[in-house]
């Protein structure tokens, strides 16, 4: 799964899969995400969803959004599977950020 890259600052609204799609649509915006590092990418999403769990709260900047898109992709492609209910309900939130970031 290879895609083009788009920038942060160059996302639109049009680029977003929408909040309440399928996972492949999630995975195929994900990749066009890479992380600058992706060690602290990984820690900072891993918290980011720890923190999701117990508050469902999702990081504010929409670079930390992307990048915790990016790291559950990775994620639930190691483990051979998509998501679960819980993991597709924290993907479906990511997005809704992004895109409340976006307007």
């Amino acid at each position: 799964m290879y895609a083009m890259q788009i920038q942060t600052g160059e996302l639109r609204d049009t680029d977003l899969p929408s909040a309440y799609g399928e996972w492949r649509d999630y995975a195929r915006f994900a990749v066009t995400f890479s992380p600058r590092d992706r060690e602290l990418c990984s820690e900072m999403a891993a918290d980011a969803f720890a923190r999701w769990r117990r508050t469902g709260e999702v990081p504010r900047r929409l670079e930390e959004l992307r990048a915790c898109l990016w790291f559950e992709q990775r994620r639930w492609r190691f483990v051979g599977r998509e998501p679960d209910t819980e993991g597709m309900r924290y993907a479906g939130a990511l997005i809704r950020a992004m895109r409340t970031q976006l307007h």
